[in-house]
C-alpha cells in the first residue's frame, strides 16, 4: 500500500470509505456461503498468549455470576445459550464442568482460528479443574487427536443470526442466555433479543456485556471516540450491516428494549469514554449509575462538547450521561 492511501485511511473519510469496501466485501462471501472471518478471533489475533487466554476465560464466567447473583450451585442441571461464542468455547466448558447439563453456542460468523493454539488453550483450561469438574471437562471435549466436542454437552452452531436459527426451532428451551461483545455487533437487534427470549424459559436470565464504544475504529486514530456517531445513518448502514461494526445503540435503547419485552433489568455501567482502554470493562466493579469525580474526569465531558455541534441528529440531542457511557452489562429476568 502506497503511503498515500495509508495516510487516507487514517482519516475520517478513509475510514468511512474503507469500512464500506470491507462490509461490502463480507456481504460477498456470507452470500458464497462462506462465514469465515476474523470477527470474533480473540484468542487467535487479540490474546496470542495462553495463560491470557484462560485467564480471559475466568474472567468471563466469573462475571457472569458475581454480577448476575448466581452461585456454582445455581447452574447444576441448566441448560444454557451463548451468544457470539468466537474462536473458542472455553466459557461453555466453564459453565459444563461446573455442573450445566448442555451449553448451545451460536455465531453469525466462523471465526478463524489456530487449532494447535486452541489445544493449547484448552489443556490449560483443564488444568484449573479437579475431580468431579475435570470429568464433566473430559464429557464435553476430547483432545487427544484434534477437539472433538460432544454435541450432548457443547453444540455450536455457524454462519447464522439468533433469529434465523432452524436448529433452534422450538424445541430448545433455556435457563440462561449470555453473551459478551456480541450485541452491540448486529445492526439491529431487536429481532435477536426477541428470538432470545423465546428460547428463554419463564424466569430464566439474560445476561449481555456489551460494547457502545466505536471499537477503535476513529478513537484508534487519534479522533474523538464519538466520532462515529457524526456519521449520517444511510452512510453508517454501508459501513456496519453486515459485518459487525458497532450498530450504535446506546444504554437507552437496550433498557427500553427490556422493559418492552417485560423483564426486570438491571443495567451496570462498565465503561466511560475517555477512562481507561476500550472495551476493558474498566470501571470495577460495574456501576447503575456513575459520579463526577470518582468514576470519571472533566476531559471526558470536554470530549461531548467538543463534538456535540457535530453529532448526527439523532445523538446531538442525548444528554450527557447517555454519551458518557461506553459499555454496559445487562442482567434482565425473564417474568415468571
Amino acid at each position: 500500500m502506497s503511503k498515500l492511501k495509508q495516510i487516507a485511511k487514517k482519516t475520517r473519510s478513509g475510514i468511512i470509505a474503507a469500512k464500506i469496501y470491507d462490509d461490502w466485501k463480507l456481504k460477498r462471501k456470507f452470500r458464497s456461503g462462506n462465514p469465515e472471518s476474523l470477527h470474533g478471533s480473540t484468542h487467535s489475533t487479540i490474546i496470542k498468549n495462553t495463560e491470557a487466554s484462560v485467564d480471559y476465560i475466568n474472567v468471563q464466567f466469573d462475571d457472569y455470576l458475581k454480577y448476575s447473583g448466581l452461585s456454582v450451585e445455581d447452574l447444576q442441571g441448566k441448560r444454557i445459550f451463548e451468544l457470539g461464542f468466537g474462536d473458542n468455547v472455553g466459557v461453555a466448558l466453564k459453565f459444563v464442568a461446573s455442573g450445566a447439563a448442555q451449553v448451545t453456542c451460536l455465531d453469525k460468523f466462523y471465526s478463524k482460528r489456530d487449532p494447535a493454539h486452541q489445544i493449547e488453550i484448552y489443556q490449560a483450561l483443564r488444568e484449573t479443574f479437579q475431580g468431579q469438574e475435570r470429568n464433566r471437562f473430559d464429557e464435553a471435549i476430547s483432545l487427544e487427536s484434534g477437539i472433538k466436542l460432544n454435541s450432548t454437552r457443547i453444540r455450536c452452531i455457524y454462519g447464522v443470526d439468533v433469529e434465523n436459527a432452524t436448529e433452534l426451532d422450538g424445541k430448545d428451551v433455556f435457563d440462561l442466555v449470555v453473551s459478551r461483545g456480541a450485541i452491540q455487533d448486529i445492526y439491529e437487534p431487536e429481532a435477536a433479543f426477541r428470538a432470545m427470549d423465546r428460547i428463554l424459559k419463564p424466569g430464566g436470565l439474560m445476561l449481555h456485556k456489551i460494547d457502545l464504544s466505536d471499537q477503535g475504529m476513529f478513537r484508534d486514530n487519534g479522533m474523538n471516540p464519538l466520532t462515529f456517531l457524526t456519521i449520517p445513518e444511510s452512510i453508517y448502514r454501508l459501513m456496519a450491516i453486515n459485518s459487525g461494526k458497532p450498530n450504535r445503540k446506546l444504554t437507552d435503547y437496550y433498557r427500553k428494549m427490556m422493559l418492552d419485552l417485560g423483564y426486570e433489568t438491571t443495567i451496570l455501567i462498565t465503561d466511560i469514554i475517555g477512562v481507561g482502554d476500550v472495551g476493558k470493562g474498566n470501571l470495577h466493579p460495574h456501576k447503575p449509575a456513575i459520579q463526577l469525580g470518582s468514576d470519571y474526569a472533566e476531559t471526558s465531558l470536554e470530549l461531548i462538547r467538543e463534538i456535540r455541534p457535530r453529532l448526527a441528529p439523532p445523538f446531538r440531542g442525548l444528554s450527557d450521561d447517555e454519551l458518557l457511557v461506553d459499555g454496559i452489562f445487562i442482567i434482565a429476568r425473564k417474568p415468571s
